[in-house]
């Protein structure tokens, strides 16, 4: 009986165990051969709105920026045998004066014409449109495989704010300081009814959360409060470092993207653009918390 009490929990030991694949990224400067998987992971982050943007002129700003200034990197797999396309792209985006970047005009357009539609998204579009030559916005422009693990991101915007600081001093030693640093991303909802301002399932979820809560003790609710502790948004983050950057964000907003023609069939969630926008003064402060979260190893 011993024998085979042991062998069933031998068994189990083995069926938990998890198959690990060590993978080494490469970290390098954006170039010319990498312009092509750049506009893809850049497809990826604006989704069904991609083929409204000519993403062509923001892979060919990311790549003069990194030749010409040294600022950006992607990240690769380690393979001397292969030439690999990038898994992962950061690079920088200065949102100022109209007229003096191509991919920052774009780009901000398209920001203001989402932000305009809903009464909610006025602060954001507010900080957008006030940008400028002597108070600019940094776009941390980032994207990455969605099975890429979280312990990228803070190397990646370590040496994305480092280079752009040196770069800063570099112009002049009074160079404007940007105001805010601003992160877009994707998010999900599990609701598939969800409207275009993504409020219904967070509606939902709050009205649940209060029925259930008559009923539940003192630790329950504490609890569920826990559980609940994400983005006030009530959305699922794509990348966990959306949870943290929250923290010190002073603006925040989402829309919908429109959803494929064939979401439906596949069953897709709901997926939103989330815009997070944090005082640049405390960009080290938010680095610092995520290099806690994720330590390089």
């Amino acid at each position: 009986m011993m024998e085979n009490a042991q062998s069933a929990a031998a068994q189990q030991e083995s069926d938990d165990e998890i198959d690990l694949i060590n993978v080494e990224f490469d970290f390098r400067a954006p170039a010319e051969i990498d312009f092509q998987a750049i506009i893809r992971l850049f497809q990826q982050l604006f989704y069904t709105n991609a083929p409204q943007l000519d993403l062509s002129v923001v892979a060919d700003h990311v790549v003069q920026l990194s030749q010409n200034h040294g600022i950006g990197t992607v990240v690769k797999v380690d393979d001397v045998e292969q030439i690999h396309d990038p898994y992962a792209v950061a690079s920088a985006l200065t949102i100022g004066e109209p007229g003096t970047s191509p991919a920052a005009d774009l780009l901000r357009m398209y920001l203001t014409k989402h932000l305009a539609k809903s009464a909610s998204g006025k602060p954001m579009l507010d900080l957008i449109q006030n940008a400028n030559a002597k108070r600019p916005i940094l776009w941390f422009l980032h994207e990455r495989m969605v099975n890429l693990p979280a312990q990228l991101f803070p190397p990646l915007l370590t040496m994305l704010y480092e280079e752009y600081e040196e770069g800063r001093q570099e112009v002049s030693p009074t160079a404007p300081e940007p105001s805010h640093l601003l992160i877009f991303s994707r998010a999900f909802s599990m609701d598939a009814t969800e409207e275009e301002t993504g409020l219904a399932g967070a509606r939902k979820r709050r009205a649940a959360s209060q029925a259930q809560g008559d009923a539940q003790s003192m630790r329950g609710k504490v609890a569920a409060a826990k559980t609940s502790a994400k983005l006030n948004d009530g959305l699922g983050s794509f990348h966990p470092e959306d949870e943290l950057l929250s923290e010190f964000a002073t603006h925040q907003f989402h829309f919908r993207f429109p959803p494929h023609p064939d979401a439906a069939d596949t069953y897709e969630a709901p997926i939103f653009a989330r815009i997070i926008a944090i005082p640049y003064t405390k960009v080290r402060a938010a680095i610092d918390r995520i290099r806690a979260e994720w330590p390089a190893p």
